[in-house]
């Protein structure tokens, strides 16, 4: 029994080596850097850089660039190094400045209501882009009581300027010298608009004038949030005002950003996604990580493959994505407006909802249009159009849309990526724990209801597999036999148990009891995928938010959170990251899998044969029954809770299973000896040798 053991330990050891080298490959993989530190407090650029217009002689204004007014020469600056909007001349193109007093400007909705709209866009005037965008069918904590999940938020970079998303940086035009700042104080708005049904538009336009009676160019953003769809259609439009053309060399444009951290195991918003096509059926979907740490890793720009456009781009996390997409025009059918086709990202820093003051690290994706044709003179106009995906990561929702199908959006579905994860399997698991919760209406009772269905299949084989551990115990004492017999023969030792086991009727040996967890491993990779980016499970638990675990499947339980750290603040272990993940709060279903683990170990019928039949491989087996279960702990301890209450609820229910497996048979086995005890009396009474009469006693006369 000695070979065997050491067997079975150095398998499990490989399985075990095998699964701690796919975590450390899944937390290292596309460039992973640890995240950076940022100042805790540090004044935001609206807030410290608000300047007022200034008037000419003339009675126009003008806008410095970002960094200049013209190419080559640098333009004033205030203390914190933004450039400070000044007056032109009138041979001197200007952006006409606006002092906005207006509040935020509102579209959609971010309570779910009968209105019908995905999401709520709170749209700064100043800057003419999205201060924060909620989701109106999530929530950001499972306690919140209102839905209103943020996806996409200002965020400032190293030089502690803010920047918002959908914002426009510098512009110029081909053919002139001078560089226009359209971030902020150049937007008027226009009222809000709602059409016939309830969909609504925010129109905002800036202008560029060479004089009080000159216009030369008015640059107009549109914003239109439709009911019933994640989609919003971004449009920019410029109207040539001038006698003369007109052509936009370069507008720089700051895509997607402020997405949060939804993963406490490890942060998966580390980098941002971009697709590039040659063929509608042949997509490339690259990512890219940032952090601020190295200086060298704080820009990236997407490596582009050579003939293949850009289709879209953006930044995601576990469970949500916003993605932007170039519509092309109806003669078109790729977009061709974006400057060289790419896309760069870029690590800025962004405050945390739950947590004033502080702030972490975010991608943020930045992007540049040209115009492809120039503009005619007098009252010529060309619009550039993006649509913008703001919603879950959902197959359902990607597959709905014939959109979003035919874009590929399911390359943004975490996968895994592991060799021994079949999509099949993912895919049936997923299937039928959305039909058990159609019935029951609880994914924890789903997926216990699933433990069933799946111990039910797999009963026959643990019923046969016990049947040989048993029997194995049973001849463990003629197997030590032929061992010290043939002990230097390893090769008729092999044979002579092979012989052995034959007659004992054991097909299949001691492969048959470890089939049953052999099969159960491709189940556990593969919900492991289904449960751990499922958006559907997000904030769905065993139990109700009240109870505080067990809330959300798709996370630990959480049973005492570490209020200091955090999901957006982990702390994480030395030399046991990358197996254990970033830790958050105390978990207790780990624990309990880990007590599961062990009794499974400790009342195993080869446990027992060890113990009677060889010392030194009991000595084994008992370090193998603490050492499995603690390998478990580390590999599931920040793993989603169902995933754990799957394999948990599956050994409790093994155990149970094997203790009336084993108690059949031994009254199977007592019945089987009572019979043939009985046969063989009766068989002895009829067949054994007649007693001899004693012959009468002769008589002499």
């Amino acid at each position: 029994m000695k070979d065997e053991t050491k067997e079975m330990i150095l398998a499990g050891l490989g399985c075990l080596l095998v699964f701690s080298a796919y975590l450390w490959y899944q937390k290292h993989k596309e460039g992973y850097q640890p995240d950076p530190q940022f100042p805790q407090e540090v004044p935001t650029q609206q807030d410290s850089t608000t300047t007022q217009p200034t008037s000419s002689p003339s009675g126009s204004t003008a806008s410095q660039d970002s960094s200049t007014n013209t190419i080559d020469q640098p333009g004033p600056s205030d203390q914190t190094g933004q450039p400070v909007l000044t007056a032109g001349t009138d041979n001197t193109w200007q952006l006409q400045l606006v002092e906005s007093t207006q509040a935020d400007i509102l579209l959609g909705d971010h309570i779910k209501s009968e209105l019908g709209f995905k999401a709520e866009l709170i749209l700064d005037p100043r800057s003419a882009a999205l201060k924060q965008v909620l989701l109106s069918e999530y929530k950001y904590k499972v306690t919140d009581e209102q839905t209103g999940y943020p996806v996409m938020a200002p965020a400032d970079d190293l030089q502690n300027r803010q920047r918002f998303p959908l914002q426009l940086g510098k512009l110029k035009f081909k053919g002139h010298s001078q560089q226009f700042n359209l971030a902020v104080n150049c937007w008027k708005a226009s009222p809000l608009q709602t059409d016939s049904a309830g969909n609504q538009t925010a129109k905002f336009t800036a202008s560029i004038t060479a004089g009080p009676d000159r216009p030369i160019c008015d640059i107009v953003k549109t914003f239109h949030c439709y009911r019933n769809s994640y989609e919003v259609i971004f449009d920019l439009q410029f109207i040539n005002r001038s006698r003369q053309q007109l052509q936009v060399e370069s507008l720089e444009i700051f895509g997607p950003q402020g997405i949060l951290r939804e993963d406490p195991r490890s942060d998966r918003r580390r980098g941002a996604v971009a697709a590039y096509w040659l063929q509608p059926d042949q997509p490339k979907v690259s990512r890219e990580s940032v952090s601020l740490e190295k200086e060298s890793n704080r820009f990236k720009e997407f490596e582009k493959p050579t003939g293949m456009p850009l289709r879209w781009f953006g930044v995601t996390n576990k469970f949500f994505a916003v993605i932007m997409r170039p519509l092309p025009s109806e003669n078109q059918q790729q977009a061709d407006f974006l400057l060289g086709g790419k896309v760069s990202v870029e690590a800025l820093a962004m405050g945390l909802p739950d947590k004033k003051g502080q702030r972490k690290p975010t991608p943020s994706t930045i992007t540049h249009l040209f115009m492809p044709q120039p503009l005619s003179a007098q009252q010529n106009e060309q619009s550039f159009s993006f649509a913008i995906y703001m919603g879950p990561i959902d197959r359902d929702v990607f597959e709905a849309d014939p959109i979003l199908f035919a874009e590929n959006f399911r390359q943004l579905i975490y996968s895994g990526g592991c060799f021994c994860s079949f999509n099949w399997l993912t895919l049936l698991l997923l299937k039928m724990m959305k039909l058990t919760y159609q019935l029951v209406g609880n994914y924890g009772i789903s997926i216990i209801i699933l433990v069933l269905l799946v111990r039910f299949c797999l009963h026959p084989i643990s019923k046969k597999g016990q049947i040989n551990m048993m029997k194995m115990g049973k001849i463990g004492p003629k197997v030590e036999e032929l061992k010290k017999k043939y002990g230097n023969d390893q090769k008729e030792f092999q044979k002579r148990q092979m012989e052995l086991m034959k007659d004992q009727g054991m097909a299949g040996g001691m492969i048959l009891g470890c089939l049953p967890m052999m099969l159960q491993m491709p189940i556990w990779i593969a919900l492991y995928t289904a449960v751990d980016a499922n958006v559907a499970l997000r904030h769905h638990g065993l139990f109700p938010a009240s109870w505080h675990w067990l809330t959300d499947l798709s996370a630990p339980d959480r049973l005492i959170p570490f209020s200091t750290f955090g999901i957006n603040d982990p702390i994480s272990i030395p030399f046991l990251g990358s197996m254990i993940g970033d830790l958050d709060a105390f978990n207790l279903l780990p624990i309990l899998l880990f007590v599961a683990m062990f009794l499974q170990m400790k009342y195993s019928p080869q446990s027992k044969m060890s113990n009677a039949s060889n010392p030194q491989a009991a000595q084994q087996q008992k370090m193998m029954m603490y050492m499995m279960p603690v390998m478990m702990l580390l590999f599931f301890y920040s793993a989603p809770s169902g995933l754990n209450l799957y394999i948990m609820a599956s050994t409790f229910a093994g155990l149970i299973e094997q203790h009336f497996i084993r108690k059949h048979l031994k009254e199977q086995d007592a019945k089987e000896a009572a019979m043939t005890v009985t046969a063989t009396s009766k068989i002895g009474g009829k067949l054994g040798p007649k007693k001899r009469k004693p012959k009468p006693p002769k008589k002499f006369m």
